[in-house]
């Protein structure tokens, strides 16, 4: 797997426009996935922060948050900008989701030499981000600093890839996932342990994902194939606490 650090120079930085990208929201599968990820987000907030002035004044940290997409959800879901804080790697997204979000602070940070000023967040969510991480020291590192920011009663949401086995990636992936037993006991290696779970975008006999057949076949089909259909999951949500 290529490093992190490369990925983002060579990849991220050099994003001009992502609005033709197939996880765009204007295409079938960014529309499909944004359908059914906000479906679980909606789920794991109704548990969790079911008080709307409770949502006001949490605060939260995105962490890889990007150009600021999964921000948007939780500002036009409750959360106050002014709580708020999106961290990244990448200069250029972090530029861009200032633009789009101008309330919110966005910090441009590496997630392995994590150090804000502000601790004990009340949720810090992870879309995506910990994938990118080679090794298991990394991993561990990326998951301490969450702990160290997080709230004794805070959660931390992760949501990543499903793969068999991460840390047995191919040398040109820029990213690679895990799979369910790898992020719980990961994560157990740091002090949490697991309140939620929602698996997502069934991986069709471990051989077709169905997120990217919604570009072939019409999204309830695929839906509907998601539900009939035997297959590991393609992405997965899962919501820590600490021990």
């Amino acid at each position: 797997m290529r490093d992190y650090q490369d990925v983002v120079s060579n990849r991220f930085d050099q994003e001009v426009d992502s609005s033709s990208s197939i996880y765009s929201p204007n295409h079938p599968i960014g529309k499909y996935i944004r359908k059914y990820l906000f479906e679980a987000l909606n789920e794991f907030s109704s548990l969790y922060y079911p008080n709307s002035s409770f949502r006001k004044n949490e605060k939260l940290l995105d962490l890889g948050c990007g150009s600021g997409g999964m921000v948007g959800y939780f500002m036009r879901n409750g959360f106050s900008g002014i709580n708020t804080i999106g961290a990244d790697y990448s200069k250029t997204r972090i530029e861009k989701a200032q633009l789009k979000y101008p309330d919110v602070r966005f910090v441009c940070a590496d997630a392995l030499l994590l150090d804000l000023e502000e601790k004990h967040f009340g949720l810090i969510t992870s879309f995506d981000l910990l994938s990118h991480f080679k090794t298991k020291d990394q991993v561990i590192t990326a998951l301490n600093k969450i702990y160290n920011h997080l709230s004794d009663d805070g959660i931390f949401l992760w949501y990543d890839i499903c793969s068999k086995n991460h840390f047995n990636a191919p040398e040109n992936a820029d990213s690679w996932g895990f799979n369910k037993e790898q992020m719980i006991n990961l994560a157990n290696e740091v002090g949490f342990e697991l309140v939620f779970y929602r698996p997502l975008f069934k991986q069709f006999f471990n051989k077709y994902q169905s997120v990217y057949q919604v570009a072939k076949l019409p999204s309830k089909l695929i839906r509907f194939f998601e539900i009939v259909l035997p297959g590991s999951p393609g992405n997965m949500m899962m919501g820590f606490k600490k021990k």
